[in-house]
């Protein structure tokens, strides 16, 4: 048995590596925030739903391992759910806990329905613990890259910390990376924090997934009144960690502070002592400078769909997510040309139908479904087959009124045909599309 426990424990570590602490490389997804997402659309897509009902929902179907709310909470704040209620902040000096699930409300955002849901029914799906569930969301960007908060990670032997943009900077470097731009854009992480990195660790960190990015914290600088505020501080920081390195300026009430964060961080530090009160605030704005700078290490882990946990770069993922989503767009587009292929063959065969049709029916005369079928097949010279299938979908008043010119069904297998021969063009259109890119690019 003791031979057995160190394999066990590996087979384990896989587990929590590949289906719970790293996302997926194509999506940006860890499997419990996929499966919400699925969850949402499925059952709050439209209106407003009880978070406890999709959680429910992700336990019952998808996520049988306990309530996920902390990841809905995560994905309200992130902009991917829109949500009702109070799901918590994280501004000033205390963090401020979400209300229970009973009483908060969420559905899925519009952006995340049009970004990553429109080609839902042309990717792989697979047994899973319970339900079937899609292999990956066909999403236009790789969602860890683009909430407004780090995506953190911890399994065995691996520790993710992945940085987040603005789409439209990532569209911008998107398109470098396909060649459709000439010019290299140099893009920053999104962050509260003034970014103090130079251009060439910025752009380690997208062509490496790995690197030191210096930041410092916002402060606003009041000189007449000795007041400074504090407006954010590095991220992986708690406010005591900063603070306790003024403890003695606090404990002579040389400063003082208040906490007047509501929507976002306002922690306003004053001069208590009338005396060297100008001297006493100089000293303290530098040492506050001083501590709230800072760097960030962000390492980019995935899971790819090989299930290997690996390093990946930002640019790697982009494109790696792009070309999912064209070769998607691709399945979609076939699919809709064998789809109207089939209805032009039905319109061909409801035509040489209606006259066969019109000549049998006879005014007072019971129908009579069989002899109808075979008598038909016969004048048409059609298989039974196809006519009792006509038939079984339309009403006969439909069949004898349905439009069966093909011209606008033959124009509109020509655009899609189109489409998939121009199929980067037509992809990229659909950026635009969403919403989440400027009109500009």
């Amino acid at each position: 048995m003791d031979k057995l426990i160190p394999v066990f424990y590996k087979s384990y570590g896989e587990y929590v590596n590949h289906f719970r602490a790293f996302p997926l490389d194509v999506d940006g997804l860890k499997p419990v925030e996929r499966r919400i997402l699925l969850s949402s659309y499925e059952i709050a897509r439209d209106k407003y739903v009880k978070s406890a009902r999709i959680d429910g929902h992700c336990i019952g179907h998808y996520h049988p391992h306990g309530s996920s709310y902390s990841t809905i909470v995560q994905l309200v704040n992130q902009g991917f759910l829109d949500g009702q209620g109070n799901f918590g902040s994280s501004v000033g000096v205390e963090d401020n806990p979400p209300a229970a699930m009973r009483y908060t409300e969420c559905k899925l955002s519009k952006k995340t329905t049009s970004m990553a849901f429109k080609l839902l029914d042309y990717v792989p799906w697979a047994e899973s613990e319970l339900d079937k569930e899609p292999e990956y969301l066909p999403t236009m960007f790789p969602f860890c890259i683009i909430g407004h908060e780090y995506t953190v990670g911890i399994g065995f032997g691996y520790r993710t910390y992945i940085p987040c943009y603005t789409v439209e900077d990532l569209y911008k470097r998107l398109l470098y990376l396909l060649k459709k731009e000439k010019q290299k854009p140099i893009i920053k992480p999104i962050s509260d924090c003034d970014i103090l990195a130079t251009d060439k660790e910025l752009e380690e960190l997208l062509t490496t997934g790995k690197a030191s990015i210096k930041v410092r914290g916002k402060v606003k600088v009041d000189n007449a009144h000795c007041k400074v505020t504090v407006k954010s501080w590095p991220p992986g920081r708690k406010f005591e960690s900063f603070l306790g390195k003024f403890n003695k300026e606090l404990e002579s009430q040389d400063i003082g502070f208040t906490d007047l964060s509501t929507s976002e961080t306002n922690i306003v530090f004053e001069v208590l002592k009338q005396r060297s009160r100008d001297e006493i605030f100089k000293k303290f704005v530098e040492k506050l400078k001083d501590s709230l700078t800072g760097s960030i290490s962000f390492e980019t882990i995935i899971v790819d769909m090989n299930k290997r946990v690996r390093n990946i770069s930002i640019d790697e993922m982009l494109l790696n997510t792009y070309h999912m989503y064209e070769q998607t767009n691709g399945a979609m587009l076939k699919s809709e040309i064998e789809r109207v292929d089939s209805l032009i063959k039905e319109n061909l065969i409801l035509e040489k139908i209606k006259p066969a049709l019109s000549s049998y029916l006879r005014p007072k005369q019971v129908f009579k479904f069989d002899e109808a079928i075979t008598t038909i097949s016969d004048l048409c010279n059609l298989d039974e087959k196809i006519v009792k299938e006509l038939f079984q979908k339309y009403r006969i008043s439909k069949l004898l009124t349905t439009n069966t010119d093909i011209k606008e069904l033959e124009e509109k297998k020509e655009a899609i045909k189109n489409n998939l021969t121009n199929l980067s063009k037509y992809v990229l259109s659909q950026y635009k599309e969403i919403g989440y890119v400027k009109e500009n690019h």
